[in-house]
């Protein structure tokens, strides 16, 4: 069970709009009352997905003119 201290920050987390994102599993552990969670799937997002879209350069070819 989660305790008091991690449900707010979970809640914190949901009304803030806040995602978190790693490789691994994300532990959190409240010192208070010595629980530790895994960070719950709705507050965990791909590291892929916090990267911003991606918008294609457009590419120009200018002329090359010999120096002389």
């Amino acid at each position: 069970m989660v305790c008091d201290h991690l449900k707010q920050l979970y809640q914190l987390c949901v009304d803030q709009k806040i995602r978190l994102s790693a490789s691994d599993l994300i532990h959190v552990v409240c010192e208070q009352c010595g629980r530790q969670e895994v960070c719950p799937s709705n507050l965990r997002t791909e590291p892929d997905e916090l990267a911003p879209p991606r918008t294609p350069v457009p590419t120009t070819k200018t002329p090359v003119t010999p120096s002389m």
